[in-house]
């Protein structure tokens, strides 16, 4: 078992997905099999370290194998490749081995815990998000009360859970009792009703205009049991530790997209041209200008791509990456859609469901405010 059999077989499984594009398009709900698939692939494996029988190394070695393979699923199935990216991102954490001595005991037991839970097959997830907060996860309301050492339950509302129903386990933030910063907490949702009988309400059931069937769910927790990282305090520390992989693998999946997007339509123009002497002007300047913007995104994938595996990598770089590739994956599918015309704006094309899918890149976290400001602040500070 290494990293190139996984991105074989991922070929493999996106060559399948993708000629199951109309129907996948249609769903609005994450499908176990996809999940099975995956695991069958061990895909969950990649977020864990080697020592605790995964296929993580460290950033350098696997981070950017990870976003190749993320890439490769997407071009098949957006939805699930980015519900999944939630999982090797959420374990980064529990890879971090700089935790001072006074924690070290309780550090090691908690992530040999996390660990052999993707061992044993449960998928991780995400549910940070609350309404009101602009996606910033330091404005976190959601309260604890402390049952003993690391065991808290935990109230308050949160949404934009990616693959609820699917995933065993989820990382979240909360403000610990007597404390008033969030920190990091995980939940254990895998067979939990939804009816608020046992402290998960369902709010609103997903339904984004892309991404559809990512199970992004928002819920009211109620007295829910949550268990407290267990370096308690150092949640900025430990969320650094990932060098930026997490906005470069979301970029990975809206790449993704963009690959089978330009496929598509670059197959349907050669089909044109076959039969008639050319294309309309406005259709070859749309083309043309589609096929600049997506250099360009390769080139910023390559390159960013290379600090990980060089390890000069940093949060400005990665959260540039995403924002640049949200604008020009927004550009790219909007010129496909109108040189293709009017079939574009229909679900028997692929291309008007794919443009809503890359338009989720800019409201992923951070979302496009929060982002900019964060960004802005960064490139002010740099000079």
């Amino acid at each position: 078992m290494d990293i190139n059999a996984v991105k074989t077989n991922a070929k493999l499984v996106a060559e399948e997905w993708k000629e199951q594009v109309t129907e996948r398009q249609q769903r609005t709900e994450l499908q176990e099999d996809d999940y099975n698939q995956l695991k069958s692939i061990n895909i969950p494996l990649l977020g864990v370290p080697q020592e605790f029988g995964g296929l993580w190394q460290d950033l350098q070695s696997t981070g950017s194998s990870i976003c190749e393979i993320l890439r490769i699923l997407a071009s098949g199935d957006p939805s699930v490749a980015l519900s999944s990216t939630m999982h090797q991102g959420v374990l980064s954490p529990w890879r971090s081995g700089k935790v001072t001595e006074e924690y070290r005991e309780q550090w090691n037991a908690q992530k040999a815990e996390v660990f052999q839970t993707v061992l044993e097959g449960s998928w991780w997830g995400t549910i940070v998000s609350e309404p009101g907060s602009g996606g910033d996860s330091g404005l976190t309301k959601t309260a604890t009360k402390l049952d003993s050492g690391l065991k808290y339950f935990m109230t308050g509302k949160k949404h934009f859970g990616s693959g609820s129903g699917r995933t065993s386990y989820m990382t979240t933030r909360a403000v610990p009792e007597g404390e008033e910063t969030p920190d990091i907490f995980f939940i254990k949702v895998k067979d939990i009703p939804w009816d608020g009988s046992q402290g998960i309400q369902l709010d609103n059931p997903w339904r984004g205009r892309g991404m559809r069937s990512t199970n992004s769910h928002a819920f009211t927790f109620t007295n829910f049991p949550a268990t407290r990282i267990a370096w308690p305090g150092h949640s900025a520390e430990l969320m650094a530790s990932n060098g930026g992989l997490g906005p470069v693998a979301f970029t990975s999946v809206i790449t993704g997209v963009v690959d089978s997007a330009m496929a598509h339509c670059r197959e349907n123009l050669q089909k044109i041209l076959a039969t008639s002497p050319k294309l309309k002007a406005f259709q070859e300047v749309h083309w043309t200008q589609a096929e600049q913007e997506y250099w360009l995104i390769n080139q910023a994938m390559k390159t960013t791509l290379e600090t990980l595996k060089d390890g000069t990598s940093d949060r400005y770089n990665s959260l540039m990456l995403k924002e640049a590739v949200a604008n020009l994956a927004d550009s790219i599918l909007n010129r496909l859609c109108k040189l293709t015309g009017g079939t574009a704006y229909t679900w028997y094309s692929p291309l008007g469901g794919w443009l809503e899918d890359v338009r989720a890149l800019g409201f992923l976290r951070p979302p496009w405010a929060l982002a900019y400001e964060q960004l802005f602040n960064m490139s002010i500070n740099e000079q």
